[in-house]
């Protein structure tokens, strides 16, 4: 996929079955940052980004000077330094401390949900196999691929019972889909984006499950999207430059149309939190020389969609916290005061 011709562009390294590709990419669409995006290669992947990056994952976006970027917010956030123009951070202190809230929820909270709607239903586990396969073995033949992509199934249906996905847990994902989607849909019936005329952070975060699972994969595509044409619109938008016509909220409110999501940050999310933090203190300090850090804990219990929700607690979430924590920390003490005094307004003092 090539969206830039010269020379001195970016490079991202994705896959359209990546649950993160499609957060930077449609950054990177929106943003006007030239760009090319290619695959990659099971030689790359854990070979040469590990020894860049310390880690094995996509996207990376490798920068004309050759530095390679790890991690979506990371990515974000390095891009953001360099191309301040149309942030994607608010002005406004309520505004741009949703948009950490709801980068979090999407990128972090939604994954449960996201690889339910893919391993839980098996008819999108072709197309799974057939983009892995061309993804990390390119030029291959087609038998090779497959067996590839089998393999690369396997092991992401151990991640999804890492987060709780499985039979007995099945209907308790089913119904927090169809109470935030339906919630989402009736949003962007109002509004182009969450925060207004343009994509925020947050867009960014959420965009990550509903594209490459939910918007992608053909049973979440046809039973959750295409019933929704608001919400599927939006998806749409965020992968066209053009669609931000305007700016964000100018009273730095978030309208009432987002109290469902709202709803679930505050009553579901921030007990995952809690829960992921606690564990994650409980957990011995890395040594200087390791190289790999812990990301699953020990089990941990939430609220969801009413009753209760059991998965293993993850060290990445209490990251993005602590970020969005020090972005607070930042504001001036009359944008803080008003942070404050919106979240005790919607039950979110914790």
């Amino acid at each position: 996929m090539t969206h830039a011709s010269s020379e001195s562009v970016y490079t991202q390294i994705g896959v359209e079955l990546s649950l993160y590709s499609g957060k930077t990419r449609a950054y990177l669409l929106h943003k006007g940052i030239p760009f090319v995006e290619r695959g990659t290669n099971v030689w790359e992947l854990f070979h040469t980004v590990p020894r860049k990056t310390g880690g094995s994952a996509v996207p990376v976006v490798i920068t004309p000077e050759g530095k390679w970027l790890l991690d979506s917010s990371v990515i974000l956030d390095e891009l953001e330094k360099r191309f301040p123009q149309n942030p994607i951070l608010p002005d406004t202190p309520v505004l741009r401390f949703a948009a950490y809230l709801f980068e979090l929820w999407g990128d972090e909270f939604w994954l449960p949900i996201a690889m339910h709607t893919r391993w839980s239903y098996p008819e999108n586990e072709a197309l799974f196999i057939r983009d892995a396969g061309d993804a990390l073995m390119p030029g291959m033949p087609r038998w090779l691929k497959n067996l590839l992509g089998r393999n690369h199934a396997r092991l992401m249906r151990k991640v999804a019972k890492h987060l709780g996905v499985c039979p007995e847990q099945s209907a308790l994902l089913d119904r927090f889909m169809q109470v935030q989607l339906d919630a989402l849909d009736a949003h962007f019936a109002k509004h182009d984006f969450l925060f207004g005329g343009r994509p925020s952070l947050g867009d960014y975060g959420l965009i990550a499950p509903l594209y490459a699972h939910l918007g992608r994969d053909p049973w979440p595509k046809r039973e959750l999207i295409e019933p929704r044409p608001h919400l599927k619109a939006w998806i749409a938008r965020m992968f066209d430059p053009a669609a931000a016509r305007g700016e964000f909220f100018a009273d730095d409110k978030i309208p009432d149309t987002l109290l469902p999501a709202l709803r679930s940050i505050f009553d579901e999310m921030l007990p995952m939190l809690a829960a992921s933090a606690a564990e994650l203190r409980k957990t011995p300090v890395l040594q200087a020389d390791s190289r790999k850090a812990i990301r699953y804990l020990p089990e941990i219990s939430y609220p969801l969609a009413g009753a209760t929700f059991r998965r293993e607690g993850s060290s990445y979430p209490v990251w993005m916290a602590q970020r969005m924590l020090d972005a607070y920390a930042q504001m001036s003490e009359q944008d803080a005061a008003a942070v404050r005094g919106w979240l005790q307004s919607v039950g979110g003092e914790g």
